[in-house]
């Protein structure tokens, strides 16, 4: 069971989160929900800040416990909220934080095709966070189709993960061992490497369907980030789950210009 912090700004989008909350309260323990005050928009010196910030916080607690009567009324546990303010990216991690979650769910207002995510609250906190982020783009069955990509290839499996077997389904697994270079020398290094990579993706396949998941190996040889958008389209995919050590380029790559969802974990 998970115990989520609901990130929102209190937009339509991000407001469409908790019909996933709804969705999924079968494997919530309970959701924490924050909106931070961000001041740097009101930097003015004509404004009356601390009188702007009050009304501001009475407005979003409003809002927040309007959200708390709905989740209850489906039997969703939340009971905790915050309104600080500060840095909204900064704030939404030290909340997750303190509240030791098991992830992190916000939404995000991408640009354009080519923009998506950039700059916004949803990549600032995908990249500083240690805790799991998700971040929902589009839809209310976001798990029902995930596609797993797994790095470091000889790490474990996230806890989540298998909280996850429990709604979906379907899962693919993944990894992308990148192609070496001439000389010749190398390529025994590769059919090593690409061996060593299918046994531990059965091996996950193996464990992920003791829970009575369908799941399905895909290994590919390429640019990872290509590779990944490739799967993505192919199998149709609803939630990219990217097991990383770090916030790493294919990570942004990723998380800017996939269509589906993307959750996030870094663990080593």
């Amino acid at each position: 069971m998970l115990r989520v912090l609901y990130a929102t700004d209190l937009s339509e989008h991000s407001q469409k989160i908790v019909n996933v909350l709804i969705r999924y309260k079968n494997i919530l323990k309970e959701v924490v929900i924050v909106k931070v005050i961000n001041v740097n928009k009101f930097l003015n010196p004509f404004i009356n800040l601390l009188e702007l910030v009050e009304r501001e916080k009475a407005l979003a607690e409003e809002k927040i416990l309007g959200i708390m009567d709905i989740l209850e009324d489906y039997d969703v546990k939340c009971e905790i909220f915050y309104i600080p303010v500060g840095d909204p990216a900064k704030e939404i991690v030290r909340v997750a934080e303190c509240e030791r979650v098991d992830v992190v769910m916000l939404g995000h207002r991408g640009r354009s095709l080519k923009n998506v995510l950039l700059g916004s609250v949803a990549e600032e906190v995908a990249r500083i966070s240690r805790i799991p982020v998700f971040v929902v783009k589009d839809g209310m069955d976001v798990f029902r189709r995930i596609l797993y990509v797994h790095y470091p290839l000889e790490s474990d499996i996230p806890k989540i993960l298998y909280n996850l077997c429990k709604v979906s389904e379907r899962i693919y697994i993944t990894h992308i061992v990148e192609p070496l270079l001439s000389p010749e020398s190398t390529s025994q290094i590769f059919k090593d490497n690409y061996k060593k990579a299918k046994d531990r993706l059965n091996d996950i396949k193996s464990k992920l369907e003791k829970f009575g998941v369908d799941s399905e190996v895909i290994l590919r040889v390429g640019y990872p980030c290509n590779e990944i958008l490739r799967s993505e389209r192919n199998c149709k995919v609803t939630c990219i789950f990217l097991k990383t050590k770090d916030f790493t380029k294919v990570a942004d790559g990723v998380l800017r210009h996939s269509k589906s969802s993307v959750l996030i974990a870094k663990e080593g």
